[in-house]
Protein backbone atom coordinates (compact mmCIF):
# COMPACT_ATOMS: atom_id res chain seq x y z
CA UNK A 1 0.00 0.00 0.00
CA UNK A 2 1.59 3.65 -0.87
CA UNK A 3 1.74 6.19 1.04
CA UNK A 4 -0.55 8.25 -0.77
CA UNK A 5 -3.41 5.30 -0.37
CA UNK A 6 -2.13 5.16 3.95
CA UNK A 7 -3.93 7.99 4.88
CA UNK A 8 -7.61 7.29 3.49
CA UNK A 9 -9.25 4.73 5.77
CA UNK A 10 -10.53 3.09 3.52
CA UNK A 11 -7.70 1.76 2.21
CA UNK A 12 -6.38 1.03 5.74
CA UNK A 13 -9.71 -1.17 6.07
CA UNK A 14 -8.97 -3.02 3.06
CA UNK A 15 -5.51 -3.60 3.91
CA UNK A 16 -5.66 -4.68 7.07
CA UNK A 17 -8.20 -7.19 6.63
CA UNK A 18 -6.31 -8.51 3.55
CA UNK A 19 -3.47 -8.94 6.37
CA UNK A 20 -5.18 -10.76 8.48
CA UNK A 21 -6.75 -13.27 5.89
CA UNK A 22 -2.97 -14.23 5.21
CA UNK A 23 -2.29 -14.45 8.65
CA UNK A 24 -4.83 -17.01 9.24
CA UNK A 25 -4.07 -18.54 6.14
CA UNK A 26 -0.41 -19.12 7.21
CA UNK A 27 -1.61 -20.09 10.53
CA UNK A 28 -3.92 -23.05 9.22
CA UNK A 29 -1.11 -24.26 7.20
CA UNK A 30 1.64 -23.94 9.70
CA UNK A 31 -0.97 -25.55 12.24
CA UNK A 32 -1.27 -28.33 9.80
CA UNK A 33 2.41 -28.77 9.22
CA UNK A 34 3.55 -29.23 12.34
CA UNK A 35 0.30 -30.96 13.72
CA UNK A 36 2.39 -33.96 15.43
CA UNK A 37 5.07 -31.70 16.82
CA UNK A 38 4.26 -30.67 20.58
CA UNK A 39 6.54 -28.01 21.28
CA UNK A 40 6.49 -26.53 17.65
CA UNK A 41 2.64 -26.02 18.16
CA UNK A 42 3.12 -24.57 21.35
CA UNK A 43 5.73 -22.19 19.71
CA UNK A 44 2.79 -21.44 16.80
CA UNK A 45 0.16 -20.81 19.60
CA UNK A 46 2.21 -18.07 21.85
CA UNK A 47 3.39 -16.51 18.01
CA UNK A 48 0.00 -16.22 17.25
CA UNK A 49 -1.48 -14.74 20.58
CA UNK A 50 1.48 -12.21 20.19
CA UNK A 51 0.44 -11.61 16.33
CA UNK A 52 -2.93 -11.15 18.04
CA UNK A 53 -2.08 -8.70 20.45
CA UNK A 54 -0.32 -6.86 17.47
CA UNK A 55 -3.37 -6.73 15.42
CA UNK A 56 -5.78 -5.23 17.99
CA UNK A 57 -2.83 -2.34 18.92
CA UNK A 58 -3.09 -1.70 15.22
CA UNK A 59 -6.75 -1.77 14.35
CA UNK A 60 -7.07 1.24 17.60
CA UNK A 61 -4.46 2.98 16.54
CA UNK A 62 -4.51 2.93 12.65
CA UNK A 63 -8.10 2.63 12.43
CA UNK A 64 -10.28 3.02 14.91
CA UNK A 65 -8.99 6.63 16.80
CA UNK A 66 -9.03 7.84 12.81
CA UNK A 67 -12.46 6.77 12.47
CA UNK A 68 -13.76 8.36 15.81
CA UNK A 69 -12.28 11.52 14.68
CA UNK A 70 -13.47 11.54 11.46
CA UNK A 71 -16.78 10.79 12.64
CA UNK A 72 -16.58 13.79 14.95
CA UNK A 73 -15.83 16.02 12.27
CA UNK A 74 -19.32 14.53 10.38
CA UNK A 75 -20.87 15.57 13.81
CA UNK A 76 -19.58 18.86 13.54
CA UNK A 77 -20.01 19.80 10.15
CA UNK A 78 -23.91 18.35 10.56
CA UNK A 79 -24.37 21.13 13.25
CA UNK A 80 -22.92 23.75 10.84
CA UNK A 81 -19.42 24.22 11.75
CA UNK A 82 -16.45 23.70 9.15
CA UNK A 83 -13.01 23.57 9.63
CA UNK A 84 -11.10 27.00 8.66
CA UNK A 85 -8.22 25.39 7.42
CA UNK A 86 -7.90 23.58 4.70
CA UNK A 87 -7.36 20.10 5.21
CA UNK A 88 -3.74 19.20 5.07
CA UNK A 89 -3.75 16.44 2.08
CA UNK A 90 0.06 15.28 3.48
CA UNK A 91 -0.91 14.65 7.07
CA UNK A 92 -4.68 14.36 7.92
CA UNK A 93 -6.56 10.67 7.34
CA UNK A 94 -9.62 10.60 5.28
CA UNK A 95 -12.35 8.40 5.03
CA UNK A 96 -11.70 8.13 1.22
CA UNK A 97 -10.64 9.48 -1.80
CA UNK A 98 -13.70 10.82 -2.73
CA UNK A 99 -14.46 12.02 1.05
CA UNK A 100 -11.45 13.97 1.11
CA UNK A 101 -12.33 15.65 -2.77
CA UNK A 102 -15.71 16.94 -0.91
CA UNK A 103 -14.17 18.32 1.87
CA UNK A 104 -11.82 20.34 -0.36
CA UNK A 105 -14.16 21.55 -2.94
CA UNK A 106 -16.54 22.64 0.25
CA UNK A 107 -13.33 24.58 1.91
CA UNK A 108 -12.74 26.24 -1.96
CA UNK A 109 -16.39 27.12 -2.34
CA UNK A 110 -16.50 28.47 1.87
CA UNK A 111 -13.57 30.93 1.15
CA UNK A 112 -14.93 32.06 -2.65
CA UNK A 113 -16.42 35.29 -3.21
CA UNK A 114 -19.29 33.91 -5.15
CA UNK A 115 -20.00 32.17 -1.32
CA UNK A 116 -19.65 35.51 0.77
CA UNK A 117 -21.57 37.72 -2.15
CA UNK A 118 -24.10 35.15 -1.76
CA UNK A 119 -24.37 34.92 2.56
CA UNK A 120 -24.03 38.60 1.96
CA UNK A 121 -27.95 38.67 -0.09
CA UNK A 122 -29.08 36.24 2.34
CA UNK A 123 -28.60 38.93 5.17
CA UNK A 124 -29.92 41.39 3.73
CA UNK A 125 -32.41 39.68 2.65
CA UNK A 126 -33.75 38.40 6.17
CA UNK A 127 -33.08 41.65 7.13
CA UNK A 128 -35.82 43.46 4.58
CA UNK A 129 -38.40 40.52 5.96
CA UNK A 130 -37.32 41.41 9.32
CA UNK A 131 -39.08 44.90 8.71
CA UNK A 132 -42.43 43.13 8.38
CA UNK A 133 -43.18 42.94 12.30
CA UNK A 134 -41.82 46.57 13.14
CA UNK A 135 -43.64 48.19 10.18
CA UNK A 136 -46.76 46.90 11.85
CA UNK A 137 -46.00 47.90 14.91
CA UNK A 138 -45.58 51.39 14.33
CA UNK A 139 -48.50 51.77 12.14
CA UNK A 140 -50.22 50.77 14.93
CA UNK A 141 -49.19 53.31 17.04
CA UNK A 142 -49.51 56.14 14.11
CA UNK A 143 -53.60 54.43 15.05
CA UNK A 144 -53.28 55.70 18.37
CA UNK A 145 -51.73 58.39 17.84
CA UNK A 146 -54.71 59.79 15.66
CA UNK A 147 -57.41 58.04 18.26
CA UNK A 148 -55.32 60.02 20.72
CA UNK A 149 -56.34 63.04 19.47
CA UNK A 150 -59.60 62.47 18.09
CA UNK A 151 -59.94 62.33 21.95
CA UNK A 152 -57.56 65.33 22.83
CA UNK A 153 -55.34 63.20 24.66
CA UNK A 154 -52.66 65.70 22.97
CA UNK A 155 -49.88 63.40 26.01
CA UNK A 156 -50.81 60.08 24.67
CA UNK A 157 -50.48 60.99 20.92
CA UNK A 158 -47.40 62.71 21.37
CA UNK A 159 -45.94 59.82 23.01
CA UNK A 160 -47.23 57.24 20.27
CA UNK A 161 -45.37 59.74 17.75
CA UNK A 162 -42.22 59.67 19.61
CA UNK A 163 -42.21 55.64 20.05
CA UNK A 164 -43.44 55.36 15.74
CA UNK A 165 -40.41 58.06 15.35
CA UNK A 166 -38.02 55.90 17.18
CA UNK A 167 -38.98 52.46 15.54
CA UNK A 168 -39.12 54.38 11.76
CA UNK A 169 -35.80 55.06 12.18
CA UNK A 170 -34.66 51.43 14.08
CA UNK A 171 -35.65 49.35 10.55
CA UNK A 172 -35.59 52.66 8.14
CA UNK A 173 -31.60 51.62 6.75
CA UNK A 174 -30.75 47.99 6.09
CA UNK A 175 -27.55 49.27 6.08
CA UNK A 176 -24.98 50.00 8.92
CA UNK A 177 -24.09 53.11 9.01
CA UNK A 178 -25.63 56.43 8.95
CA UNK A 179 -24.81 60.67 9.87
CA UNK A 180 -24.03 61.74 13.28
CA UNK A 181 -26.82 63.83 12.63
CA UNK A 182 -29.11 61.60 12.10
CA UNK A 183 -27.95 59.42 15.07
CA UNK A 184 -28.64 62.50 17.04
CA UNK A 185 -32.17 62.85 16.20
CA UNK A 186 -33.04 59.42 17.15
CA UNK A 187 -31.32 60.27 20.65
CA UNK A 188 -33.80 63.03 20.74
CA UNK A 189 -36.44 61.06 19.85
CA UNK A 190 -35.54 58.37 22.62
CA UNK A 191 -35.23 60.85 25.09
CA UNK A 192 -38.36 62.28 24.51
CA UNK A 193 -40.44 59.05 25.42
CA UNK A 194 -38.41 58.94 28.84
CA UNK A 195 -39.30 62.03 29.84
CA UNK A 196 -42.91 61.06 29.71
CA UNK A 197 -41.96 58.56 32.37
CA UNK A 198 -39.57 61.05 34.96
CA UNK A 199 -40.66 64.57 33.42
CA UNK A 200 -38.36 67.19 34.45
CA UNK A 201 -36.11 65.18 36.38
CA UNK A 202 -34.17 64.05 33.44
CA UNK A 203 -32.06 66.30 31.34
CA UNK A 204 -30.16 66.14 27.83
CA UNK A 205 -27.88 68.14 26.53
CA UNK A 206 -25.89 67.83 23.42
CA UNK A 207 -22.92 69.98 22.88
CA UNK A 208 -21.51 70.36 19.13
CA UNK A 209 -17.97 71.02 17.86
CA UNK A 210 -17.57 74.40 16.21
CA UNK A 211 -17.41 73.10 12.65
CA UNK A 212 -20.72 70.69 12.93
CA UNK A 213 -21.63 71.95 9.44
CA UNK A 214 -18.97 70.08 7.96
CA UNK A 215 -19.23 67.43 11.05
CA UNK A 216 -22.71 66.24 11.19
CA UNK A 217 -22.47 64.28 7.44
CA UNK A 218 -19.82 61.74 9.63
CA UNK A 219 -20.66 58.06 8.92
CA UNK A 220 -20.94 56.11 12.02
CA UNK A 221 -22.41 52.59 13.39
CA UNK A 222 -26.04 52.71 13.46
CA UNK A 223 -27.47 52.79 16.67
CA UNK A 224 -24.24 53.88 18.54
CA UNK A 225 -25.15 56.56 20.84
CA UNK A 226 -28.69 55.45 21.87
CA UNK A 227 -27.68 52.37 23.29
CA UNK A 228 -25.40 54.41 25.56
CA UNK A 229 -27.34 57.31 26.63
CA UNK A 230 -30.34 54.47 27.57
CA UNK A 231 -27.38 52.96 29.35
CA UNK A 232 -27.05 56.24 31.20
CA UNK A 233 -30.19 56.92 32.04
CA UNK A 234 -31.52 53.34 33.32
CA UNK A 235 -28.06 52.66 35.34
CA UNK A 236 -27.25 56.07 35.82
CA UNK A 237 -30.17 58.70 36.56
CA UNK A 238 -32.70 56.51 37.22
CA UNK A 239 -31.19 55.49 40.51
CA UNK A 240 -30.15 58.74 41.39
CA UNK A 241 -31.95 61.27 43.87
CA UNK A 242 -32.87 64.52 42.39
CA UNK A 243 -32.31 66.02 38.85
CA UNK A 244 -30.00 63.69 36.14
CA UNK A 245 -28.50 64.89 33.53
CA UNK A 246 -26.81 63.26 30.46
CA UNK A 247 -24.76 65.05 27.99
CA UNK A 248 -22.89 64.20 24.48
CA UNK A 249 -20.12 65.99 23.28
CA UNK A 250 -19.27 65.99 20.04
CA UNK A 251 -15.72 66.96 18.45
CA UNK A 252 -13.23 66.60 16.16
CA UNK A 253 -9.10 65.88 16.58
CA UNK A 254 -7.56 65.51 12.98
CA UNK A 255 -8.90 62.58 11.74
CA UNK A 256 -10.87 61.24 15.02
CA UNK A 257 -14.37 61.36 15.99
CA UNK A 258 -14.43 61.62 19.40
CA UNK A 259 -17.63 61.46 21.16
CA UNK A 260 -18.54 61.33 25.44
CA UNK A 261 -21.52 60.27 26.53
CA UNK A 262 -21.42 61.56 30.41
CA UNK A 263 -24.20 61.27 33.11
CA UNK A 264 -24.09 62.44 37.14
CA UNK A 265 -25.41 59.85 38.00
CA UNK A 266 -24.53 56.70 40.87
CA UNK A 267 -21.54 55.86 38.91
CA UNK A 268 -20.11 52.38 39.76
CA UNK A 269 -17.31 51.01 42.07
CA UNK A 270 -13.05 51.08 40.86
CA UNK A 271 -13.56 47.11 40.58
CA UNK A 272 -16.37 46.76 38.38
CA UNK A 273 -14.86 49.60 36.05
CA UNK A 274 -11.73 48.18 35.88
CA UNK A 275 -13.48 44.71 34.87
CA UNK A 276 -15.60 46.05 32.42
CA UNK A 277 -12.56 48.01 30.87
CA UNK A 278 -10.21 45.23 30.56
CA UNK A 279 -12.53 43.08 28.93
CA UNK A 280 -14.45 45.40 26.87
CA UNK A 281 -12.55 45.50 23.49
CA UNK A 282 -10.68 42.09 23.90
CA UNK A 283 -13.61 39.26 24.86
CA UNK A 284 -16.48 39.61 22.33
CA UNK A 285 -18.36 37.38 24.18
CA UNK A 286 -18.23 39.99 27.60
CA UNK A 287 -22.20 41.15 28.71
CA UNK A 288 -23.06 36.98 28.75
CA UNK A 289 -24.44 36.31 32.12
CA UNK A 290 -24.03 40.28 33.09
CA UNK A 291 -26.32 42.98 33.24
CA UNK A 292 -27.69 43.93 30.14
CA UNK A 293 -25.99 47.77 30.47
CA UNK A 294 -22.29 45.07 29.97
CA UNK A 295 -24.47 43.81 27.06
CA UNK A 296 -25.09 47.27 25.89
CA UNK A 297 -21.56 48.53 25.64
CA UNK A 298 -20.52 44.84 24.03
CA UNK A 299 -22.92 45.50 21.17
CA UNK A 300 -21.51 48.83 20.37
CA UNK A 301 -17.85 47.94 20.87
CA UNK A 302 -18.02 44.90 18.49
CA UNK A 303 -19.90 46.46 15.76
CA UNK A 304 -17.48 49.58 15.61
CA UNK A 305 -14.44 46.57 15.98
CA UNK A 306 -16.32 44.93 12.83
CA UNK A 307 -16.42 48.19 10.65
CA UNK A 308 -13.49 50.05 11.33
CA UNK A 309 -10.88 47.87 12.94
CA UNK A 310 -9.30 47.38 16.23
CA UNK A 311 -8.05 50.69 16.64
CA UNK A 312 -10.95 52.50 17.38
CA UNK A 313 -12.88 51.72 20.83
CA UNK A 314 -14.82 52.31 23.64
CA UNK A 315 -13.59 53.23 27.30
CA UNK A 316 -15.60 53.69 30.68
CA UNK A 317 -14.50 56.14 33.27
CA UNK A 318 -16.75 56.26 36.58
CA UNK A 319 -16.13 57.31 39.89
CA UNK A 320 -19.00 56.24 42.54
CA UNK A 321 -21.61 58.52 43.47
CA UNK A 322 -20.74 60.91 40.87
CA UNK A 323 -21.10 59.54 37.60
CA UNK A 324 -19.91 57.84 34.23
CA UNK A 325 -18.54 58.52 30.59
CA UNK A 326 -18.36 56.54 28.02
CA UNK A 327 -16.20 57.77 25.54
CA UNK A 328 -15.86 56.45 21.71
CA UNK A 329 -13.11 57.02 18.96
CA UNK A 330 -13.83 56.71 15.45
CA UNK A 331 -12.46 57.43 12.54
CA UNK A 332 -14.14 60.28 10.48
CA UNK A 333 -15.43 59.40 7.62
CA UNK A 334 -18.21 60.31 4.98
CA UNK A 335 -18.08 57.39 2.41
CA UNK A 336 -17.69 53.22 2.61
CA UNK A 337 -14.16 53.93 0.31
CA UNK A 338 -13.00 55.56 3.46
CA UNK A 339 -13.98 53.27 5.74
CA UNK A 340 -12.24 50.67 3.74
CA UNK A 341 -9.16 52.42 3.74
CA UNK A 342 -9.41 52.75 7.71
CA UNK A 343 -9.97 49.27 8.16
CA UNK A 344 -6.73 48.13 6.18
CA UNK A 345 -4.99 50.51 7.77
CA UNK A 346 -6.51 49.43 11.47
Amino acid sequence: MSMKNSRYLSWRIRFFAALMLASYLVFVLLAVMVEKDDTARLFLCAAAGILLAAALLVFHYWIHNPWRQIQRLLTRIGEGYFPEEKPNPQGEVMLSPAFGKVIEKTYDLRHSQQYHMMNKRQIQYLALQNQINPHFLYNTLDGIRSEALLEGNATVAEMSEALATFFRYTISKVENLVTIEEELENCETYFRIQQFRFGDRLKLEIVKDEEWDKLSGCLIPKLTLQPILENSIIHGTELKLGEGISRIIIRRSGRLLLIRVSDNGVGMDEETLQKLNSRMNTDPDIGRGEGSGSIALANVSNRIHLIFGEDYHIHVYSIENHGTDVDITLPCVYSENEIEKVKNLS
